[in-house]
This record gives structure tokens, sequence and C-alpha cells, in this order.
């Protein structure tokens, strides 16, 4: 996805309109300057394109402060990161020499900008602020008031002009996108030379030497399998530096473009809740995962391969479909039975259920089943049931009344399609929809 960066100085309301894009408070607001020191990132959708949006510290020029050299940086690499910036100045005060600083800085930098005048609420302040907005030399400038909520859905129309569409195609080339993620130093770059042949990524015993990601293809019986090794992803307490930053955005945007990601887990630690949180946005993206225990060749000797699936059973419930494999990135041990596992999954993720057996499952199965109900003699009901086309498999049951229907009584429904088909290593969607509804 493309990368949308708010730039401007403090206390111009750059996190309030973060928090418009997104529709939640994402972002500290507060109306003393600077509050803002690292990059914020969240995930967005306009007009129907899907993009990153990242809120950056306030640029402060020539002023001192203690954060002044880090915020700076901060933006630069942003800057240089993005695909199209918003300029935010502040309506009321006008055009400053710092904003005349920053908007050299942004037409040097050769990237498409749209300039939103914040805080502005009346016609007087308006007109003001365009004639001397315009010599900051930006032909797109909008009026915005982030407080009221005026405004920022005709500033994202320009935004959004500027993105591209969508350019991840899931049949591009015949090719399976295989992604190589985890927390820093698992032995993802390792993992990459071996599939690649050649040291294309740098490897170190120093965490976090990946900082971008890395394509290479690799021929496999006549599949075309493109590995994508990422860098690390970090708590976002340790995400202090430029680089490391945006090496999180780029390992998630790896995710995006990939079919299905190898996450690789530390042999001496495999279950962290870094491990855990990127599991699930693997899970929610709907890609197919296979957990690659990697380091195998320095675990204890006693220790038991039964040992360790039963430990990731354990500590990761919501991804018990998840294949494993346990490997010697350095040795060379199992490497052999990753491309099979890929192939398999990514097979699994395009497999597709007849109408009538899913039917029959609602008819033999779902018919015996305790349905969930409100408590006052209201009960679940599901009359029929179709696969939605595409991957992950997506399910839509039709039903009497879908907010009937419990959590648990979901993972009975996911339980259910696993016993028709193989779906090993790839999540299940299910929707429910009140019967006679019409489709979105």
């Amino acid at each position: 996805m493309s990368i949308v960066a708010i730039i401007g100085r403090p206390n111009v309301g750059k996190s309030s309109i973060f928090n418009r894009i997104l529709g939640k408070r994402a972002a500290i607001v507060d109306d003393q300057p600077g509050v803002t020191r690292d990059r914020l990132y969240g995930e967005a959708e306009w007009y129907g394109k899907k993009f990153y949006v990242v809120d950056t510290g306030g640029i402060m020029s020539a002023t001192e402060h203690p954060f002044m050299d880090l915020v700076a940086k901060q933006v630069d690499l942003a800057l240089a990161e993005s695909d199209i910036v918003i300029f935010v100045v502040d309506g009321r005060e006008g055009i400053t020499p710092v904003d005349e600083d920053i908007a050299l800085k942004l037409r040097k930098s050769g990237k498409p900008v749209v300039v939103a005048m914040n805080k502005l609420d009346s016609t007087k302040l308006e007109d003001q602020t365009f004639y001397e907005a315009y010599s900051l030399g930006f032909d797109e400038l909008f009026s915005t008031s982030a407080e009221h909520n005026s405004g920022i859905s005709e500033l994202m129309e320009a935004v959004s002009a500027h993105l591209p569409e969508d350019g991840i195609d899931e049949d591009s080339e015949g090719e399976i996108r295989v992604a190589l993620v985890g927390r820093p130093n698992v032995g993802k770059s390792s993992l990459f030379n071996r599939f690649a042949g050649e040291d294309r990524s740098m490897v170190s015993d120093i965490a976090g030497t990946t900082r971008d990601v890395v394509d290479s293809v690799v021929d496999y019986n006549g599949v075309r399998l493109r590995f994508l090794d990422t860098a690390g992803l970090r708590k976002k307490s340790k995400v202090d530096t430029n680089i490391e930053y945006y090496s999180n955005v780029r390992t998630y945007q790896a995710i995006d473009r990939c079919h299905v990601a190898l996450v690789l887990l530390d042999a001496q630690d495999p279950a962290t809740e870094q491990d855990k949180r990127l599991v699930g946005q693997v899970l929610e993206r709907g890609k197919g995962i296979i957990l690659v225990v990697n380091k195998w060749d320095l675990e204890n000797k006693k220790a038991q391969g039964d040992g360790m699936t039963e430990l990731l059973l354990d500590e990761y419930p919501f991804a018990k479909h998840a294949l494993h494999v346990y490997i010697s990135a350095l040795s060379g041990r199992s490497l052999g039975k990753l491309p099979e596992y890929i192939l398999q999954v990514e097979e699994n993720r395009r497999r597709r259920i007849s109408t009538s057996e899913l039917n029959r499952l609602v008819r033999e199965t779902l018919a015996f089943e305790q349905m969930p109900g409100d408590g006052k003699g209201h009960s679940l009901k599901i009359f029929y049931c179709t696969q939605a086309d595409g991957a992950p498999p997506a399910f839509i049951f039709f039903v009497n009344d879908p907010k009937l229907c419990s959590s648990s009584f979901k993972r009975r429904l996911d339980n259910c399609l696993r016993m028709l088909g193989d779906f090993n290593g790839v999540p299940i969607k299910i929707f429910l929809r009140e019967k006679g509804a019409k489709s979105e």
C-alpha cells in the first residue's frame, strides 16, 4: 500500500487530521506544541484506495528543542518514504517563516503535495489564508477544520487522486509471493539467502541488519516463488530510530503483497507477545501461514518436536491450523520441506467447497447442534451456505438473525468447514447474513 505522510510545524493540527482520516483517536492531541515526537501510522481507506497514513512530529526549524534533531530526521525519512504529502498549515496564524522553510524542503523532494489550511472556521480567515498560502508554491490548497470535521473529505479526494490503484494482483505472473517475517535476528536473511542461492541480504548477529524488503525469485518445479525478506518487527517501545519505524511499515507492506507468510520463530523463545501479534496480523490480512521454528540446531538436544508442537498449539490457539516446520537456516536442516509446504498452503488458500457439500453440512451436521440464542426463546437458524469467490476461503451463512451468533459458535462453524476440506495454513472468513438481505 502507498504511504501518505502528514507534515507541518508544531500545533497546526496534524494529529487531529490524522485521527479524522483514520476515524478514531489514534494520535495524542494536545495544544502543547511538540506532543507528537515519534511517527504514528495507521491503515486507512478513502475512495476505494487503501494506504498507510503517517503522523510526523512538528518541524521547529531553528527553534531550540531537545527533540528537534530527532523530529527533523523522522520527517526527512517520512518524506523520503512517502508517496504523497499532506502539508498542514495553521489558517488562523497564516504563513510563517517555518512554513516557508518546510515548503522549500517539500518542493525539492518532488513529491506530490496537498496543502491543508487547518483551523479555518470563517470565510474571512479562509480568503486571507488562501491568498498567503499560494506563495508556498503548491496548487492544491484546501480549507479544513479537523476539530469540526470540515473539509477533510475534499482534502482526501485530492490525496486519493494521487494514489495508484492497488497493484496487488492475486494471479499476477502466476507466481506465489512468500514473505519472510518475524522478530529481529531470528534468521530471516539467512533463510532468504538459502533460497536465493546467494548473499542477497546481509547476515549479521546484530539485530535489525535488514532495513528494507528484498525480493528474489526461485523456480521450484516450474512454479515461481518470489521470496520477500523483511526487517524484523520490533515492539513499539523499541521503535526509536528513523529507519526502524519504516522497517515496521515495510514489513506490513510485504505481508499485504504476499500470498503465504513464513513466520520465523526462535526455537529458544518461540512464543513472545511480538510473535503472537505478528501471527495475528498475517491471519487478519487473510494470508497463508507457516510457523517456521528456526535455530533448531541450537535447541537443547533433549527437546523433542512433539513437545514444541504442543507448545505452539497452546501458545497460538488462534492459529491451530498453521503448519509447523523445524529448521536450521544455518545448516540447511529441513529446508527442503518448505517449498512443498508453501505450495500446499497456497493450494489450500484457493480451495473451494461445492455448494451441495456446504448445504449437506447445514442439513446433516449443524441441524443437530444446539444453536445460540438470546435467552428469550429466539435461536439462530441457518438456512443455507455458499462460498464467496477469491482467497482466502470465505463462506456466507444465511440465517434468521446474525446477531444471535456467538463467537464460540463461529469457531464451531470454522471447525466444521475444516472437516470438509484441507484448509491447513489458511484463515477461513465466515460471514452471516440475514436471509433476504441484499448482498453488498
